[in-house]
């Protein structure tokens, strides 16, 4: 399962306890006609690498669609904004099923058309989050880390739909 971590910042290594990372996992999709249809999947992944639990968690994400505008889809991750993450633990999403019904217009071309809405369109993700460690009570935020996603079907016989994932670059601490 291929993965694409977060990129370097200037932060102290040791202060960086949350690695983001952008994994393929081949999976199945039905199609309208009932047929399984072999489908890559994007999962957004925090994972705690600290020996101590992050608390106060909160995921951040948005979502551009090519032609489209950018919109915050961190509302997507119910039930994990403010949640403890134990050393070792992680929170993922599905960027499918979970991130593009978040965004206004795929959700919509989604909706009417199935997963074929999501083929040959390129659409940027970008991920961070906030967090303290247990035991400090200073807050971080993880740098901002980006990747453009693109969906096709490169054999038409075989209807499979594959992933391309091409990491963009670590833009520092949101905000700046």
């Amino acid at each position: 399962m291929p993965e694409t971590p977060e990129g370097k910042t200037g932060q102290n290594d040791r202060e960086r306890c949350l690695v983001i990372s952008l994994q393929t996992v081949d999976s199945h999709i039905r199609a309208s006609d009932g047929r399984e249809i072999p489908f890559t999947r994007a999962v957004l992944t925090m994972r705690n690498v600290c020996d101590a639990a992050l608390i106060d968690m909160v995921p951040y994400a948005t979502l551009g669609q090519e032609g489209g505008t950018v919109q915050d889809v961190s509302g997507a991750y119910p039930g994990h904004a403010g949640v403890s993450v134990p050393p070792g633990g992680t929170v993922s999403g599905d960027v499918y099923d979970l991130l593009l019904p978040a965004h206004p217009g795929t959700a919509s071309k989604v909706h009417m058309f199935g997963y074929r809405a999501v083929l040959n369109w390129l659409f940027e993700l970008s991920a961070w989050a906030s967090y303290s460690v247990s035991g400090s009570a200073e807050p971080v935020q993880t740098p901002i880390s980006r990747w453009t996603l693109r969906w096709s079907v490169p054999d038409p016989s075989t209807g499979a739909v594959v992933l391309a994932i091409e990491e963009g670059k670590d833009m520092g601490e949101p905000g700046r």
